[in-house]
């Protein structure tokens, strides 16, 4: 009976993980695409789990399996130790937070201590039942709100400080763990762990007071970010209007010469040069009105190169960008990554007339964004891999390439969104769709 029972909360504690893990990383159909890794890691994680249970003694057996949950997380997974270590860390974190709180709760209530609930049956079937019921209600809730956490960058360098502040609370819930169950000769057990307790949970309200300050300095940074990058738009456009201003003084100064020479055919030849550079010269600078000052600045950026490339660049705003709430900088990463795709697809093609097309529009409640280019048809077999992780057609491969598209999708459906490709001869299209407040 006793190996069933624990065989049961085995797989309650592998589903827990796995659903942190789905959360955490917005990957949360893995368990579903990779049933044979999922069933690995179960059988790995029962075994070990069990083994350790009854031949590893508890303070020991507890620092065992987070060893071996963070290497078995990262192997099956294929994702990096650090963040293996972050997902174990906070798993482990529920497990320790939830198990206190209802050990201190159950103290309290039955005027027992620790070791009480621990040796008697009866006390420590509540104390199970209502710790893994807490368990499963918090991951079900993290799972559910993930954008929260994945708008933390957990992964990312900008989301270093929340990813240490885990790490923290894990070391320190295991301190407490260590404590508690190693001082059973100690005569006023019951007092010792509810001073214990209440030390750890001022520690945690201590750590989640500071959490919004950490917060607002990192969207402090993100915003300083966006600005960086509008002040470098504004220097290029600067720069692009003065390059034109200059231009512009050279043909004034040919017809003012044509007119000083006054003679019978001056009229004729400033006619003639007129023609000619009317079919050339055109401004580069476009004044465009999205909605999103930000994606104004780097539409003009993106319509001036386009130019130089001897490419149609064609924007249209049926819906304001306003109308979609969506942080700056994750929206021009999705809009700038889409269009330098088009604008890669040139590069190996044939075309005359190129064409590049911005549009968006609403549909049903959605805000859409299409970005097409008559580039070459995609192949149906490119189409399925086109936005895997690492994955490029570019015919010289390096670190950085792949990774465009494998971002831009993982930001549309951070914000809820999707992100679909459509190719036929003549015209290739990304349509992106976020739903609209």
């Amino acid at each position: 009976m006793s190996i069933i029972k624990e065989i049961v909360l085995d797989t309650i504690e592998v589903l827990l993980l796995l659903g942190i893990f789905e959360a955490l990383y917005s990957n949360k159909k893995f368990v579903i695409n990779h049933k044979i890794k999922t069933g690995l890691f179960y059988i790995l994680f029962v075994f070990a789990t069990y083994w350790s249970t009854f031949y590893i003694p508890l303070v020991y057996h507890t620092l065992f399996l987070i060893v071996f949950d963070i290497l078995l997380l990262a192997f099956i997974t294929k994702i990096k130790i650090f963040h293996s270590t972050i997902i174990v860390s906070l798993f482990f974190t529920i497990i320790f937070t939830t198990e206190s709180f209802t050990g201190i709760i159950e103290m309290l209530i039955f005027n027992i201590s620790l070791n009480q609930i621990i040796l008697n049956p009866r006390y420590i079937n509540i104390f199970i039942i209502t710790s893994k019921i807490l368990q499963v209600l918090i991951v079900t809730l993290i799972f559910k709100f993930n954008l929260y956490f994945t708008k933390l960058k957990l992964f990312e360098k900008e989301g270093v400080v929340f990813a240490n502040l885990i790490l923290e609370l894990e070391a320190f819930t295991f301190f407490i763990f260590c404590v508690n169950y190693g001082i059973f000769h100690i005569k006023n057990v019951q007092t010792y762990n509810i001073i214990i307790f209440i030390i750890y949970f001022i520690f945690l309200i201590a750590k989640f007071r500071n959490l919004k300050e950490k917060q607002l300095a990192v969207n402090i940074n993100i915003n300083y970010k966006i600005q960086e990058q509008q002040i470098k738009n504004m220097e290029e456009i600067i720069s692009i209007i003065r390059q034109e201003k200059h231009d512009f003084a050279n043909h004034i100064n040919v017809i003012q010469g044509l007119c000083l020479l006054n003679k019978p055919d001056t009229v004729e030849k400033i006619d003639s040069y007129v023609r000619k550079i009317s079919g050339t010269i055109h401004s580069s600078f476009r004044y465009l009105d999205t909605g999103n000052d930000y994606i104004d600045g780097m539409l003009s950026i993106k319509n001036n190169y386009a130019m130089k490339n001897n490419i149609d660049f064609k924007v249209i705003i049926d819906e304001s960008f306003s109308s979609i709430k969506i942080r700056a900088d994750e929206l021009i990463s999705i809009i700038s990554n889409l269009i330098d795709n088009a604008f890669e697809a040139f590069t190996k093609s044939d075309v005359e007339n190129k064409e590049i097309s911005i549009t968006t529009f609403k549909e049903n409640r959605n805000f859409c964004i299409e970005i097409a280019d008559n580039g070459d048809v995609i192949p149906e077999n490119i189409i399925e891999k086109i936005f895997n992780r690492g994955f490029s057609t570019k015919v010289k491969q390096n670190d950085l390439h792949g990774f465009g598209l494998y971002i831009t999708k993982q930001l549309v459906e951070k914000n809820n969104g999707t992100i679909s490709v459509e190719s036929i001869p003549e015209k290739t299209k990304f349509v992106v769709k976020f739903r609209m407040d």
